[in-house]
């Protein structure tokens, strides 16, 4: 299985020898196979488990474990105890959406230079056949991908029994999540009844659909390339021309308008599509969301926001001190305060002030509140790399609010970004004199 892991870590080019790792570990099979396997091949590894505490004792067990094998290993571990229903029910999600969506949050607020899961390819073609249930397209299909900006999947080609195999030949032991024995989730219906019917019709099963996933993801690399050239090339401010659109095949059509929507801060759905094209055959508008409505004029396709406060750019305001500032509809309570006289220190000085404070002696010249320029990018604290701001604020505020979103900018770029944080270059240390801190509040 090591050389397997090695094979697919070559082949999808996840990560080089020197980079940090971040191992996400439950403690069941596959994450401790996961952790076990690259600290044998010689990687720089640390591991995150999140307790959901869902499972009572359970849970508990489940911790205890993974600390005692990090110990073992001489693994770093950060361990991290979350409410998972509070959030769920704050936020009208389900347990497994909003179990997943804080465990993402943490795995990517820990300092690494690659997250690595433990997804397999049993796990690919359990979601493989959930999809197709469902109704799904060529993306669907292809399942889990190998890689995901920052997030890796070194055992995305091995089988259940081959971690199982690997891990009873290390004389390894993990924990079982008794979730996982019952049929009560769809996923596990479709391990325990759906799959076991495939391979008594197939044998060979897990090897045949290695291989068709094979083929259907470079299909699909292939298609969406084409798609991103054919976006670029037509799609000019975020307006379609249609001339040129409508020239393009029909699969590449559907691709530029999901790219499309995604950027223009929509979620993508298959239902929308016949909707918009009625507008680019017939004209009229398309009520795509609150305020916000694709039409045809002068032979592109755009979205109008209509709303005249959120599609104005907000007037830029100098930051010259102490005290309240309006910008944008928004009320913009400054203090700049010195480190000593706060009452805190600096491991609790983001809790005072709810991680909305900069070192002011690192800003370079003074601080203007301002809309961000298309192409701004940050790299936030405790981050690697670099991130687009407009696409940080895509994805914590609807397009209605997002102009009114507060960003920072100092002499040399964005220093803080509403809903996101601080840049590296601002953050608090110990050594930190003088804070610059806010808060920021709707004006009514």
């Amino acid at each position: 299985m090591l050389n397997k892991v090695c094979d697919t870590v070559k082949k999808y080019d996840m990560f080089k020898k020197g980079e940090r790792l971040l191992v996400c570990l439950s403690g069941g099979a596959d994450s401790v196979s996961l952790l076990l396997c690259l600290k044998k091949l010689g990687y720089d590894v640390i591991a995150c488990h999140v307790n959901h505490q869902l499972r009572g004792q359970e849970s508990e067990r489940d911790q205890h474990f993974c600390e005692d094998l990090c110990k073992k290993l001489g693994v770093e571990l950060s361990v991290h105890r979350i409410d998972v229903g509070t959030f769920c029910k704050q936020n009208s999600v389900s347990v497994e959406e909003g179990a997943r969506e804080l465990r993402y949050r943490i795995f990517d607020s820990i300092k690494a230079d690659k997250i690595c899961t433990a997804h397999t390819l049993s796990d690919c073609i359990e979601t493989t056949v959930f999809n197709l249930a469902r109704g799904t397209g060529l993306k669907g299909l292809c399942s889990i991908p190998p890689k995901r900006d920052r997030i890796v999947r070194p055992l995305i080609n091995c089988t259940r029994e081959e971690i199982l195999d690997f891990l009873g030949s290390e004389g390894q032991k993990y924990v079982t999540d008794s979730t996982n024995l019952t049929d009560e989730y769809t996923r596990n219906k479709i391990r325990h009844n759906i799959i076991p019917q495939l391979e008594a019709l197939n044998p060979s099963l897990m090897k045949s659909y290695a291989n068709t996933l094979s083929y259907l993801r470079k299909d699909m690399i292939f298609l969406e390339r084409t798609a991103k050239n054919a976006f670029d090339a037509c799609c000019v401010n975020n307006e379609i021309k249609l001339a040129e659109f409508c020239g393009l095949d029909d699969s590449i059509k559907d691709r530029v308008l999901m790219l499309w929507l995604e950027n223009s801060g929509f979620a993508f759905s298959h239902e929308k599509l016949p909707l918009i094209y009625d507008v680019i055959n017939t004209g009229g508008k398309l009520n795509i969301a609150k305020n916000s409505f694709i039409i045809c004029k002068n032979g592109l396709l755009l979205c109008e926001v209509q709303n005249s406060e959120t599609k104005a750019k907000a007037v830029p305001v100098n930051i010259n001190g102490d005290g309240e500032y309006c910008f944008a509809g928004r009320k913009i309570t400054v203090k700049i305060l010195e480190m000593e006289k706060t009452g805190c220190n600096y491991a609790n000085v983001h809790k005072m002030f709810a991680n909305c404070c900069l070192d002011y002696d690192k800003i370079k010249g003074g601080i203007v509140l301002h809309n961000y320029n298309e192409g701004d990018r940050i790299r936030l604290v405790n981050r690697d790399v670099d991130y687009s701001i407009r696409k940080l604020l895509k994805n914590n505020f609807p397009l209605e609010k997002r102009s009114n979103a507060v960003v920072m900018y100092d002499n040399d770029g964005a220093v803080f970004v509403e809903g996101s944080g601080a840049a590296e270059r601002v953050k608090i240390t110990q050594s930190t004199k003088r804070l610059l801190t806010f808060s920021m509040n709707d004006i009514i």
